[in-house]
């Protein structure tokens, strides 16, 4: 009967034992799971300015909101698996689209050819086109000859290597 007793004592001994391993290995609850990624996630100095939300639902946590960077993305997740009691990490960031701050550069031809056509404009030349390749300017088109010369100066005054003249005077 003893045996019994001491048996019985044990395995109660071990069921109370396993009971508060399995009550301590649980975890944080969800909204503390959350609440210390979202801590990690602030400390970084790159991610902590960034609009990341975080939940977590039976220890699976989500990241959502809007990063700057594929890497910035990455890191987020990491540091959130770091963190302890998560199972895994649902990552639902997106990143910013990137938007070039400067426009692309004007060739000098494209400047050569508008700078043209406004001096035309200006002296009041219309019926001509220019065209520009290699810093050569060409005109053509049909032009009064009284118009002749502001033509040329106009396209002068841009200071091209060559101005050639294709026009058709009438």
């Amino acid at each position: 009967m003893r045996t019994t007793n001491r048996l019985f004592g044990v395995g109660v001994a071990v069921l109370l034992l396993a009971c508060a391993l399995a009550g301590c290995s649980k975890g944080p609850d969800d909204d503390t799971l959350a609440q210390n990624v979202k801590a990690k996630i602030s400390a970084d100095p790159k991610l902590g300015p960034q609009a990341i939300s975080v939940t977590a639902k039976d220890g699976v946590v989500t990241l959502s909101g809007t990063v700057s960077t594929d890497a910035d993305k990455s890191s987020a997740e990491s540091l959130a698996k770091s963190v302890d009691g998560v199972k895994s990490v649902t990552n639902s960031l997106t990143t910013k689209p990137v938007i070039n701050a400067t426009p692309p550069p004007v060739s000098e031809d494209t400047k050569l050819k508008s700078d043209v056509e406004a001096a035309l404009t200006k002296y009041g030349i219309t019926g001509v086109t220019v065209a520009v390749a290699g810093g050569e300017v060409t005109l053509s088109g049909d032009i009064p000859r009284a118009k002749l010369q502001d033509a040329m100066k106009a396209a002068n005054e841009s200071h091209p290597k060559k101005v050639v003249n294709k026009m058709n005077i009438k």
